[in-house]
């Protein structure tokens, strides 16, 4: 490494706003440290403790180590399942925007990582807030791997408004929403077709600690070749037209080889909350990786056939001409975190 190199590794501002302040983020005490004007970018700095990255009770609740990676897992199951638990453990707030002597900073791009070892950069930015005298005592036992440091990058076309230092430094910070995905496994079999009005599962929903249902109003099954095609009828140059045909093919292929269709559940929850129903063959299938993605297809301006919002998700692929039962899980829902105001 050349020294250049280092150098944009430091926390070098040519002009600094401390804040100070200890706020509670969604349960979790967190450090606003300071305001830094860089040559290149202007950034609100965040640190917090994040003790369950290295709890030893999450080896038991959850058996994969969050070391894993894509070769180690033996089927699909295992591998969603290591995600969710991955993204529960891993703590981050996406704040759209801070308020500054009645002046609104939006922010569009934020990093956050725990001090490794061998983390230097993230070492020198810590040191820095060191010698500014912004970390308490307090903090002295906490092992470094539990330290989370988070920049937010101000949105670039935006001017830093002018502030003075001689008055308050007190901000307001908005935090976005998040969705978290929790896991629930529920085997259930369906007759592939339109359902009757009622057509209830019920299961049991951890999260809240009782009874949760949802109905199913249809599956059925869907060709993306042929709306791939049918799309691709917008695009007026041939020559581009036929490559945008051929990459989506080609990683559409490992979720839906050609001649398959899509299975496609229609349903509707009573507390309108988002469900993701896997087939249980491909839970128990080795994984196998590809840029596709297979995602939801919402909705909300529809009213099912027993009164709810309407809700679709797309599982995995089926013969053209299927017309038998089928093995689902309601493998996990979608838990929505409104946006918080801290003052």
């Amino acid at each position: 490494m050349i020294f250049k190199d280092l150098k944009q590794q430091m926390l070098l501002p040519v002009e600094e706003y401390i804040i100070n302040k200890t706020v509670t983020i969604r349960g979790t005490k967190v450090l606003l440290l300071s305001f830094t004007i860089e040559k290149n970018r202007k950034s609100l700095w965040l640190m917090y403790e994040n003790n369950e990255l290295h709890d030893e009770s999450f080896d038991e609740k959850y058996p994969q180590e969050l070391s894993l990676k894509k070769e180690d897992f033996v089927t699909n199951r295992e591998e969603f399942l290591h995600y969710i638990m991955e993204s529960h453990i891993r703590k981050n707030f996406n704040i759209k925007e801070m308020e500054i002597q009645g002046n609104t900073i939006g922010f569009h791009l934020w990093t956050s990582s725990p001090i490794h070892e061998g983390s230097s950069e993230e070492k020198m930015h810590l040191q820095h807030f060191v010698e500014k005298g912004l970390i308490p005592e307090e903090w002295d036992d906490i092992s470094l791997e539990n330290i989370v440091i988070a920049r937010y990058e101000q949105i670039e076309a935006e001017e830093f408004p002018k502030i003075d230092k001689t008055k308050d430094l007190s901000v307001v910070l908005r935090i976005d929403r998040d969705i978290k995905e929790v896991a629930i496994q529920h085997p259930f079999v369906v007759k592939f077709g339109k359902q009757d009005v009622g057509k209830k599962v019920a299961y049991f929903d951890e999260t809240l600690g009782k009874e949760s249902y949802f109905y199913i109003d249809d599956i059925y099954s869907y060709d993306p070749y042929e709306d791939i095609i049918e799309k691709s009828k917008q695009i007026e140059d041939p020559v581009e037209r036929e490559n945008v045909i051929k990459n989506i093919t080609k990683a559409l292929e490992v979720e839906c080889p050609k001649g398959k269709n899509l299975a496609i559940i229609k349903y509707e929850t009573p507390d309108d909350i988002q469900l993701r129903f896997i087939m249980k063959d491909y839970l128990e299938a080795k994984p196998v990786h590809s840029c596709s993605s297979i995602g939801f297809i919402c909705r909300n301006d529809e009213i099912g056939i027993n009164g709810y919002k309407l809700k679709e998700c797309v599982m995995q692929s089926i013969d053209k001409d299927f017309e038998g039962e089928l093995e689902i899980e309601l493998f996990s829902k979608y838990v929505v975190i409104s946006e918080e105001t801290i003052y």
